[in-house]
């Protein structure tokens, strides 16, 4: 069965589109930087630069994602730390990549998603003792214990920042190193051996 079919108004319209996308030449399109510090442009350049040119490089990656987030380019800095931790998988400082997409997701608040990161980070950097120094496994120990209790108290970032903060600090133990109070404190007045009063 043929049905019959006339030209309508919808199909001069659909006509007439088609016709000028194809004769009217595309407009200039221009781009500039958001960056108006050409120091940080450059900085930013340079970081890129090196993260092409070293793919596996963990602390390329690390520097290039850092950049992004301190300029605020926050969804670029943690893609570019996931891609490179997964580029960098096997190289002895894979551990700085994967570090590196931690710090990125807690600078939007996906903290589940950070501790993850940590905890893998952590991981990388025990299996190369000696690419990975043991001040650096301090210190990502005390950032993935002070995420893992955040988490764990259930406490969302976005809506109680101060909250979920006191959180993680609870998670830690807490050492004082002012020993001048408790050795001023307990010398009685007038013996001579406290600390001279000040002036």
């Amino acid at each position: 069965m043929h049905l019959p079919r006339y030209i309508g108004i919808v199909d001069l319209g659909i006509a007439t589109v088609v016709i000028a996308t194809v004769l009217i030449p595309a407009r200039t399109m221009y781009a500039h930087s958001s960056l108006k510090d050409e120091t940080k442009q450059f900085g930013l350049a340079l970081a890129e630069a090196r993260t092409i040119a070293q793919p596996t490089d963990g602390g390329a990656v690390s520097d290039l994602a850092r950049r992004l987030g301190d300029v605020a380019y926050k969804d670029w800095a943690i893609e570019t730390a996931v891609r490179g931790a997964e580029r960098s998988k096997g190289s002895p400082n894979e551990w700085r990549a994967l570090m590196a997409a931690s710090t990125a997701h807690v600078d939007k608040l996906d903290v589940v998603a950070a501790l993850d990161y940590a905890n893998r980070a952590l991981t990388a950097c025990q299996a190369v003792a000696d690419a990975c120094p043991s001040w650096e496994e301090i210190r990502m120990k005390l950032y993935q214990q002070h995420l893992d209790a955040g988490v764990k108290s259930g406490i969302d970032p976005r809506r109680d920042p101060k909250g979920f903060r006191a959180a993680g600090e609870a998670g830690l133990r807490s050492i004082r190193l002012n020993s001048n109070e408790s050795e001023s404190s307990s010398v009685p007045k007038g013996s001579g051996t406290g600390s001279p009063p000040a002036p």
